[in-house]
């Protein structure tokens, strides 16, 4: 009879699934720790051609604004725009700009670096910002979709005021979703992204304390158009409307 006695335990082999999701969560944050700055940093040595370059690209973009806004007033009459709506604004191009006017504006709007997408509402305030500084920026209404993938994939969270550490904190858990916005009613992934698509009375506290999603060039590259060109104009700049859901499929 032993030989067909059943063992009390079954033959199983070791998963580590948790092991490997926490190795992952750990080198994510890592990404993102501050790293010391180098104590003998070369200088550059810039030629005074340069310096007169960036006067005069800063002097042209001073004359447009002022062209287009200070004297004929602000005339914001791009078809399809809904002020309320949910937006979505990638700054595309302009490592450098030496305006400094057009630096603050996109700083405000919180895109102060290349490569950077961020969710907004649309205000009439937010509007005139957009319009001055169109030609660095691609913007238009997401769907759920791409805001979906861009929380998924590239959400972060800013550290709070006196928090040390790693100064983004990638969004891994809903634990974490919890802890940051309990106090809001929202405990999941799935509340913060009602809350970001629906625009919700909460929108201004959630979107102050996520951080610009970083992102990258389009797969294809920017081989059909000019960046800096408006839209209207053949270009890539500008606002797109619904179609700007096509252009975040090449970026995520």
């Amino acid at each position: 009879m032993e030989k067909y006695a059943v063992p009390n335990k079954l033959p199983a082999e070791e998963i580590s699934i948790l092991a490997q999701r926490k190795a992952r969560i750990k080198r994510d944050i890592a990404q993102y720790v501050r790293k010391p700055l180098p104590e003998n940093r070369k200088k550059k040595f810039c030629k005074p051609e340069l310096f007169i370059a960036d006067y005069r690209k800063a002097e042209r973009d001073s004359m447009r604004i002022k062209r287009n806004f200070l004297k004929t007033g602000v005339q914001l009459k791009d078809e399809g725009v809904e002020h309320g709506r949910l937006i979505l604004v990638f700054r595309h191009r302009g490592k450098f700009i030496s305006n400094k006017e057009v630096m603050h504006i996109l700083a405000k709007l919180g895109l102060p670096y290349k490569r950077r997408a961020v969710l907004l509402k649309l205000t009439e305030g937010v509007h005139a910002m957009l319009k001055m500084v169109e030609p660095w920026i691609i913007w238009g209404y997401p769907n759920v979709g791409t805001v979906r993938e861009l929380v998924y994939k590239y959400g972060l969270f800013k550290p709070e005021q006196g928090e040390k550490g790693p100064k983004k904190i990638p969004i891994a858990s809903n634990k974490q979703v919890e802890e940051k916005f309990g106090h809001l009613g929202i405990i999941c992934v799935e509340d913060l992204l009602h809350e970001l698509l629906t625009v919700g009375k909460n929108f201004d506290k959630v979107t102050k304390i996520l951080h610009t999603f970083e992102l990258r060039s389009p797969v294809d590259g920017w081989k059909t158009a000019r960046k800096g060109k408006l839209r209207s104009l053949g270009g890539e700049a500008g606002f797109r409307g619904d179609e700007i859901n096509d252009f975040f499929k090449r970026l995520l």
